[in-house]
């Protein structure tokens, strides 16, 4: 017996994401957090984040060993994940218009 994938014609819409889809949304997001550490003050007391995140935004600007900010922005990425749509677009609306 061979273990066969359905084919595409036949896959479920429901499916979860490709573990790739999963890394580069996760990726995206780690970007995103390292936009948001570099955001202006201004811009940044602006947004509405949660206060765990805005937290780590400034614990990341604090530090300045570079696998230290490293791992705070996965940690920032992780946070991220659990955040609303309209708020990550309201996050990448400030990264972007900076």
């Amino acid at each position: 017996m061979r273990n066969e994938r359905p084919a595409a014609d036949e896959a479920d819409g429901d499916e979860e994401p490709s573990r790739s889809a999963r890394k580069r949304a996760s990726h995206e997001l780690e970007r995103l957090g390292e936009e948001l550490v570099e955001l202006r003050p201004d811009r940044f007391k602006t947004l509405d984040l949660p206060e765990r995140l805005a937290e780590a935004v400034a614990e990341a600007k604090r530090l300045t060993s570079f696998g230290a900010r490293r791992r705070q922005a996965r940690f920032i990425g992780k946070l991220m994940r659990g955040i609303e749509p309209e708020e990550l677009a309201a996050i990448r609306k400030a990264v972007a218009s900076q």
